[in-house]
């Protein structure tokens, strides 16, 4: 079983093989805010570094922009929003 230290270096690794030479532009978001775990799997969000840096509106990227990574085997996910909208990742149980 993965931790979440462990799932979160996971996830920012998918990040990187997924965006290429666009993985400068987007990172893990939040400080732990928006990093769960619900059932198997561990939820991140990420948002482009821009946006991070400035919280200026006009760099957020809209979207599920959620990955998962599953606690046992490590499998990592971009789940579509409406798994996202079900899972509800990052609201307080």
């Amino acid at each position: 079983m993965y931790t979440i230290d462990q799932a979160e270096q996971m996830a920012a690794e998918a990040l990187r093989r997924k965006f290429g030479e666009w993985s400068d532009q987007v990172a893990l978001f939040g400080n732990g805010e928006y990093a769960s775990k619900k059932g198997e799997l561990f939820y991140f969000g990420f948002q482009s570094v821009k946006y991070i840096e400035t919280r200026d509106e006009k760099y957020r990227n809209y979207g599920p922009n959620c990955i998962s990574v599953h606690s046992e085997t490590g499998e990592c996910r971009f789940p579509d929003i409406h798994e996202v909208l079900a899972a509800e990742p990052f609201k307080e149980q």
